[in-house]
């Protein structure tokens, strides 16, 4: 069936169009068929309950073979096909009332809902945050999205680009009523974790305790397994806690939502790196079962600019952000100079004049319309007294006695190119043989892109990132079969994950003997360089 249809819907027109054409000739099989047909439109109009899929498939399995007509085999085969093909689709219309295809038009989700790619049941918990029932908007937010006050602080809200309201007006605040809602909730102890299921007596090991890792404990601890999570790093969140500057996401604000997954049982083992501190024959000694690989990615993407590798002053800005975090509040210079118009450019501009630097300024290649940062951030970057250099294409670093002292730049025009729906710079023609320099007295913090690969001492997993621009992916393949197979797509830079741009969630699924356990991990709009 086609895979723009939905599959409930594509089953209710196949079914109609064998009865309507005569060909179930068999009266038993004709009857069975049309009961089937009835249990579907239930699932299709939101009125089906927890029996209606057992009783579909046990209904399918009473069609009769009636020679010479083979209606009631092939009827069989095709009810029974789409829901092993599509189970979770047919799970969905049933549990959470939605269908994400929108052909069963009584559960099409609402604009807002569809603009989440978590599928975050957005008008439920807006209307329950309206009547004051914050705790159950929380409950609403956690079944897709474990840490609502975190994204409600620092996602870009696409569900407001899609808010109905703002054809009118403005649209609704989504993702500030999203943060009210666990603040107040987390205030008023009303912020609890939903009833675990009874415990399968097996382990599971998630490596890497940022938003992904985390997402994957919370949901398998609620599954019943014990979890234990370990981390290279003194502090759990990952790139949430290292990447994202303080100002715009307080500690305070992960570590209480990473308390409610030690209050479901999930260990936590800090400043313990996979592959050296501990290895996969250790856990397996110890019972794990399966293992989760969150591990992200933490390492920049060179630019390949002359002088680049030249000067101690050139720093990547996620090691800034990331020292930062960690608690080193060292000036990086009197001026500094970002290359790039992401929001971890944007963020680094920022904290640097935290740090102490008298004068900040962004080189973008591109115009201020082009920039991916998210709009607000950069009119702040502005009113806290950040320079902003448009159209400026970095070409190399310059300095004496291995100290920096400038940045050559080509002032650049945009121009269309053929294939590419985006205006590209390039030098304009009078400038390229006279760059500017833009001097700088101290470092210069750089946005990169992060395409790195990385092989894990054991030599028995290998994880590797591969995806160019801002979201870097991390799979894992073994042959091991004791090891889940995931890949898990991580924001690193130059938009670490969870950075303004996070267009909120995207879910993903780990499958784990017969269970399917939901994992949320945020990702990042494409951001273009």
């Amino acid at each position: 069936m086609p895979d723009s249809i939905c599959p409930v819907t594509a089953l209710i027109r196949q079914l109609e169009e064998t009865l309507h054409a005569g060909r179930m000739a068999n009266p038993w099989n004709r009857r069975i068929t049309e009961e089937i047909l009835d249990l579907l439109k239930d699932v299709a109009w939101g009125r089906a309950g927890a029996d209606h899929l057992p009783a579909i498939k046990e209904l399918a399995g009473s069609l009769r073979d009636d020679p010479p007509s083979t209606a009631g085999v092939e009827t069989r085969r095709q009810v029974l096909a789409a829901l092993a093909e599509h189970g979770e689709v047919f799970r969905s219309h049933v549990e959470t009332h939605n269908c994400a295809s929108r052909d069963c038009v009584k559960l099409a989700p609402a604009p807002c809902q569809m603009a989440c790619p978590a599928g975050i049941d957005v008008p439920t918990y807006v209307s329950l945050i309206g009547l004051g029932r914050d705790a159950e908007a929380i409950e609403v937010i956690r079944r897709d999205n474990p840490f609502p006050w975190v994204c409600g602080l620092v996602c870009t809200r696409p569900c407001e680009f899609m808010c109905v309201r703002g054809r009118i007006d403005t649209p609704v605040s989504i993702k500030f009523l999203k943060a009210f809602a666990a603040e107040r909730a987390l205030s008023e102890r009303r912020y609890k974790n939903p009833p675990q299921e009874p415990d399968k007596g097996q382990k599971v090991c998630v490596i890497g305790a940022g938003p992904g890792g985390l997402s994957a404990a919370y949901y398998l601890a609620l599954k019943g397994y014990a979890v234990r999570v370990i981390e290279a790093l003194p502090v759990s969140g990952g790139m949430i806690m290292v990447g994202i500057p303080r100002y715009r996401l307080p500690r305070e604000v992960i570590d209480r939502e990473v308390a409610m997954l030690q209050e479901l049982g999930v260990e936590f083992r800090f400043n313990t790196r996979f592959g050296s501190d501990v290895t996969l024959a250790d856990l397996k000694a110890e019972g794990f079962a399966a293992f989760f690989f969150a591990i992200g990615c933490h390492s920049a993407y060179k630019m390949g600019m002359p002088g680049e590798g030249d000067f101690p002053q050139v720093l990547d800005a996620i090691d800034i952000l990331k020292r930062v975090a960690l608690g080193d509040r060292t000036v990086p210079g009197k001026k500094a100079v970002i290359i790039g118009g992401g929001n971890v450019a944007i963020d680094a501009a920022r904290t640097c004049l935290r740090l102490g630097s008298e004068e900040v300024t962004i080189a973008y290649r591109r115009t201020r319309s082009e920039m991916p940062a998210d709009e607000e951030e950069v009119e702040q970057a502005e009113e806290e007294g950040v320079r902003l250099a448009f159209l400026t294409i970095p070409t190399g670093l310059t300095g004496v006695d291995g100290r920096l002292t400038g940045l050559q730049c080509l002032r650049a025009e945009l121009v269309r190119k053929e294939g590419s729906s985006r205006m590209s710079p390039v030098p304009i023609a009078e400038e390229s043989s006279n760059s500017s320099s833009l001097g700088v007295n101290g470092p210069t913090i750089e946005s990169k892109i992060l395409r790195s690969r990385i092989a894990v001492p054991s030599g028995r997993v290998k994880l590797r990132s591969d995806v160019r621009g801002c979201t870097a992916a991390a799979g894992a393949s073994s042959e091991d079969p004791g090891i889940i197979v995931v890949r898990l797509e991580l924001a690193i830079v130059p938009t670490p994950l969870a950075q303004k741009n996070a267009t909120a969630a995207s879910a993903t699924r780990l499958m784990i003997q017969k269970y399917r356990v939901s994992i949320f991990s945020m990702r990042p709009r494409q951001q273009h360089r």
